[in-house]
């Protein structure tokens, strides 16, 4: 499905189980290039010690993808700004998708010292995918809520890929309290497409319905919003409030 994935890794258990769902992505012959950066800001010794464990965490990283036949580019690297390493990374390795661990600070704190994550996810020049993975996936049992537009369809697109991998199931969600035909002719029409795919229309408020059907699922694959990040920050997104909520792995896709 991709060629050529950028991972930037800091948080080693989300780390290995968004490489090991990067394997299922890659295409035959593709690459990975796994990015840590190390801040210029940090003081020494922090900075050497810093260094030195995410160079300890890209060897390991590296070796749980030896098994795959794939190339696996290591970079550690010293910035002062993660997002614009990241950028440049994508930048210098023609990268065509990206995965971002989800991150862990609260939405006060993202608001008054920055946030990376959404700012990446408008401006990658590439698919993006935010990680958030609390267990290593089997892909068996996929749940897609969708309203229906590019980046649900996006969603779509990736749990397909990671169904077939493991001859999962996927839900095609659609909560509305509203006739929404059009919409649900769509899902259908994907539905039809692939083989394990079932819909699922329920009425409901559209967070509480996801996180009720959750326990049936090993993970939520779901498109980015699609309301701006101003609108995001006043009255927050279905997807910010699934992540706060869920007990589960949940992947969100932007293309």
């Amino acid at each position: 499905m991709y060629n050529r994935i950028l991972l930037p890794v800091s948080n080693p258990k989300n780390a290995e189980y968004s490489l090991k769902a990067a394997l299922r992505l890659l295409d035959p012959g593709g690459t990975i290039v796994l990015l840590s950066v190390v801040g210029t800001r940090e003081d020494y010794p922090n900075r050497a010690k810093s260094y030195s464990d995410k160079t300890n965490l890209v060897i390991r990283l590296m070796r749980v993808g030896q098994s795959d036949d794939v190339e696996i580019v290591p970079e550690v690297i010293l910035a002062s700004s993660i997002h614009d390493a990241i950028l440049s990374q994508i930048s210098t390795h023609q990268v065509d998708m990206v995965i971002l661990g989800c991150s862990l600070q609260s939405t006060l704190y993202k608001i008054r010292y920055g946030d990376i994550i959404y700012p990446l996810m408008n401006e990658a020049p590439c698919d993006v995918i935010l990680s958030n993975l609390n267990y290593e996936s089997t892909f068996k049992r996929i749940l897609v809520p969708s309203a229906g537009y590019k980046h649900s369809l996006a969603a779509v697109n990736v749990a397909r890929t990671l169904a077939e991998g493991a001859q999962g199931h996927i839900t095609l969600l659609h909560v509305t309290e509203d006739d929404e035909s059009e919409v649900k002719a769509d899902l259908q029409r994907l539905a039809f497409l692939y083989d394990n795919v079932d819909i699922d229309v329920r009425p409901g408020p559209v967070v509480e319905t996801i996180t009720s059907m959750e326990a049936d699922y090993d993970i939520i694959i779901m498109g980015a919003s699609e309301r701006s990040r101003g609108a995001s920050v006043i009255f927050g997104t279905v997807v910010d409030k699934v992540i706060e909520q869920t007990t589960r792995n949940i992947f969100v896709v932007r293309t």
